[in-house]
């Protein structure tokens, strides 16, 4: 073995330590100090010297099936002459266990060039195989599970290229995604409004771009035979172990059928405002022929049909809102609007956006109504140098609170009534009774003085 030099390769240069002269001169020191398992062969295939794994009770290839002497890695390269490089290989011992092993053989030639053996160098990667194993199968797993949900999943490396997707993802689309295509499984996307929406600007593309979540967003993907379908990105940057971005997730959420729910929702309150309206105006009609014929005076009707269109009003709003809430600022400031110079000067609103449940803005919509209508009749919105300020907060006394506060000045001198009238008792009442707060009139010689205060339910209803 001393004399042996692998093909092709210069003699050993005479410059060496004497420790390895010694060890290459000692078989035995030679291999004990190798971390990996080696033995050699003669030109018959006869083993020579020691070895750590100094011939296998049994072999299998890396698939499981035997692996026959004669079709060996060392039976090959002392046929061929060739070397073998990295095969794997299953060993059984005799006490049954089995080991994976990664087989690198080498022929051994003479001076002439003639074979003489081969050298097997093997390393034990069981560990490796089972740790290699372990994560195909986790791998698998989560593949599985990402197969298994009703949202359409798919991922991308780094450069937005397609890797992943599940099936929900091919339903979604409507075509079979290229692997390796770029940012999106879809064929064509649109924003909500119909607008095209380029794949390079997808939310996809910008999570990747930007390095970061994107959420609260809405596309519509548009199939190959033409049906579109509105959905909810939720693309996510995924990263290494050292913070590097890798790629990222995306979840297509359908929302087909809470669109259609809407648009069902949209159209049966549509109709709900249809018909309160007709009834409205049927009463309107009714109240007018019943007062014409009563003899009732002029003023009492117009009072009584503006209250209807103050109703109709607060109406409009909450189905704009989808009866959900409707905003106290826009109820003011079309209630006002009939009374305001334009400059702010006669009428000032104070306040910032308050939603209010629907119960809520129709009762304040009619009191804030009465109390106008008082103002402009006898009032200081009856003078031209009277002026009307409405301010409200919301305060936390016990839970969230709407204050209101009604300021009138410069009309006429104010006396207090000997009695309530209808809208005194409508603000009194409605505000106590209806919701629930507490509502307070000052008849100041200076200008009517109104403090109105209601409980905010914190979920609006």
């Amino acid at each position: 073995m001393r004399n042996s030099a692998y093909r092709g390769e210069a003699a050993p240069s005479p410059v060496i330590s004497l420790a390895l002269q010694q060890a290459l001169q000692s078989w035995d020191g030679f291999l004990d100090r190798l971390p990996i398992g080696i033995y050699a062969c003669d030109r018959d295939g006869i083993v020579v010297g020691r070895q750590r794994y100094c011939g296998s009770y049994k072999t299998y290839r890396a698939d499981g099936a035997p692996l026959p002497p004669s079709e060996a890695s060392m039976a090959q390269v002392l046929r061929t002459g060739l070397p073998v490089r990295d095969r794997e290989v299953v060993i059984e011992r005799p006490d049954g266990s089995r080991a994976t092993i990664l087989a690198n053989v080498a022929p051994l030639f003479d001076s002439a060039g003639e074979i003489v053996g081969g050298v097997n160098c093997f390393q034990d990667i069981t560990e490796l195989k089972r740790s290699q194993e372990a994560l195909r199968e986790r791998e698998q797993w989560y593949r599985g599970l990402l197969e298994a949900l009703p949202a359409a999943v798919y991922t991308t490396d780094a450069g937005g290229r397609i890797t992943f997707y599940n099936q929900a993802a091919v339903k979604l689309a409507g075509r079979l995604p290229a692997l390796g295509s770029q940012w999106c499984v879809t064929w064509r996307l649109h924003w909500p409004d119909g607008t095209p929406l380029p794949h390079e600007e997808c939310p996809m593309a910008v999570a990747l771009k930007e390095q970061r979540p994107v959420r609260g967003v809405e596309a519509v993907a548009e199939r190959p035979d033409g049906t579109r379908v509105p959905f909810i990105p939720y693309p996510t940057p995924l990263y290494d172990g050292t913070g590097a971005m890798v790629g990222a997730v995306n979840m297509l959420v359908d929302i087909s059928e809470r669109k259609h729910a809407e648009q069902r929702q949209k159209a049966l309150l549509d109709e709900l405002n249809h018909r309160v309206k007709n009834t409205l105006a049927t009463v309107q009609s009714l109240a007018a022929q019943t007062i014409r014929g009563a003899g009732v005076p002029h003023d009492v009707r117009e009072a009584f049909e503006a209250r209807l269109l103050a109703l109709s009003r607060a109406h409009d709003h909450l189905t704009r809102e989808q009866w959900g809430s409707a905003d106290l600022k826009s109820l003011a400031d079309e209630i006002f609007a009939p009374y305001s110079d334009g400059a702010g000067d006669r009428v000032r609103l104070e306040g910032g956006s308050v939603k209010l449940a629907p119960r809520a803005a129709l009762m304040l919509a009619m009191v804030l109504h009465e109390l106008a209508t008082n103002a402009a009749k006898y009032g200081a919105l009856s003078t031209v140098k009277g002026a009307l300020a409405v301010s409200w907060t919301v305060v936390e006394s016990g839970g969230h609170r709407l204050c209101i506060d009604w300021r009138e000045s410069g009309g006429p001198p104010v006396q207090e009534p000997k009695s309530r009238g209808f809208g005194t008792r409508l603000v009194e009442r409605g505000i106590s009774g209806e919701l629930k707060g507490s509502a307070e009139i000052a008849f100041a010689p200076g200008g009517v003085h109104c403090r109105l205060e209601i409980p905010l339910p914190v979920n609006g209803s």
